[in-house]
């Protein structure tokens, strides 16, 4: 069978990674940097870690700190405003997926020009735009890796979903030392947001043997290594291990597609300004058991892969139903497991969080194509 994989053309990977950056950037004769992130990255001293590296190697820098947790189109509009009125030759965005989806979208727009809205589905970008260096700071979103990016519409309330060669940025960048200073919660629910993108890539119907084989990969890191993560937020070995899984995980997803989880998820995103991770964890158990008969076979050999020792003697079916036990168990322990109730997600908006899920591109690659009751059903279930 045929598939196309991209992937970012160089990555950097380590502690202090982004201390080789500054040998890459020289050999492409750039000068002056828009570096895209958040306030509580630059709060954190974390974006001023990279800014520092960045000046220190003779380059200038720009910074647009104002992303919000889900970026929006005013963000969009207004990182292009200061790349052209600053003069910037190349984006370096710092931080996870909020970062990235925001310098993506700038990215694209100042080179093609128009509204952002009319690039949406697949490779509607007319110009590469300009070199785009991600440096990652979770474990995590892998936009890094990654020709996706979501940008929030908020008078809609919606999310506008984009997938682009053009997108995928230059060069990747995780630097686990960037990592260390994430809080517990939003390392919990940017890992559990990795393994939902293995485990919805590795039982997509856009999989490949080589996506499979990152998935696995991811799967196994991610699992093992979450929770000491959360709870020894300075293990080293820990934070290497979470980098690694999402990075796979990251180019597993972007190359073999999503499903249900994410099409859910970005709903409750766009309407409520929920966290990402957080709604995945949430829903990733209900949507697993929902999307059971046709993906006994992968949910089986996830439950392997975690559990060899308590798989033995189970039937294929059990083994997939252990699966999505492991998983709510693991949410359980790094605290996601949480009633879409308790962020405010109301009842009355379940017909209309379903109808535009069913709208969202994830969904072509579910396993399982669902109705709108079946998608009500699923989110009164996450109540």
């Amino acid at each position: 069978m045929r598939s196309k994989f991209a992937a970012a053309p160089v990555s950097l990977f380590g502690y202090g990674a982004r201390e080789d950056l500054p040998e890459l950037l020289q050999r492409e004769k750039v000068r002056k940097a828009l570096v895209i992130t958040d306030k509580s990255l630059r709060n954190l001293g974390i974006s001023g870690k990279v800014e520092s590296v960045l000046e220190e190697a003779g380059f200038q820098t720009v910074v647009f700190d104002e992303v919000q947790p889900n970026p929006t189109l005013e963000n969009v509009k207004e990182g292009v405003r200061l790349l052209k009125e600053e003069d910037c030759d190349f984006i370096v965005a710092v931080g996870g997926g909020s970062a990235n989806d925001c310098a993506k979208a700038v990215r694209l727009l100042e080179a093609g020009g128009g509204c952002l809205e009319d690039y949406q589905g697949g490779n509607k970008s007319p110009e590469r735009g300009k070199m785009l260096v991600a440096v990652n700071t979770t474990a995590g979103t892998g936009s890094e890796v990654s020709r996706a990016y979501l940008i929030s519409d908020t008078e809609a309330k919606r999310k506008l979903i984009f997938k682009d060669d053009y997108a995928m940025p230059s060069i990747a960048v995780n630097d686990t030392e960037l990592m260390e200073q994430l809080p517990a919660n939003i390392t919990a629910q940017t890992g559990m947001d990795a393994l939902t993108h293995a485990v919805e890539s590795f039982s997509s119907t856009g999989h490949s043997l080589l996506t499979e084989l990152l998935a696995k990969d991811a799967m196994a890191l991610i699992y093992k290594n979450l929770p000491e993560a959360v709870e020894n937020p300075g293990s080293k070995r820990a934070r290497e291990a979470m980098a690694c899984g999402q990075y796979l995980a990251g180019l597993s997803f972007g190359n073999a597609g999503l499903g249900l989880v994410h099409a859910m998820a970005h709903q409750l995103g766009g309407t409520y300004n929920l966290p990402h991770g957080l709604c995945n964890a949430i829903l990733l158990p209900w949507v697993m058991e929902f999307n059971l008969e046709a993906a006994e076979k992968p949910y089986a050999e996830i439950a392997w892969l975690w559990d060899e020792a308590g798989c033995r003697g189970m039937t294929s079916r059990e083994k997939a139903l252990y699966a999505v036990e492991l998983v709510r168990s693991l949410s359980r322990r790094v605290k996601t497991e949480i009633p879409l109730s308790d962020l405010g997600v109301q009842s009355d908006d379940f017909s209309q969080l379903a109808e535009k899920a069913l709208e969202d591109g994830c969904i072509l690659s579910s396993p399982i194509q669902p109705g709108k009751e079946e998608i009500i059903e699923l989110y009164r279930k996450a109540m």
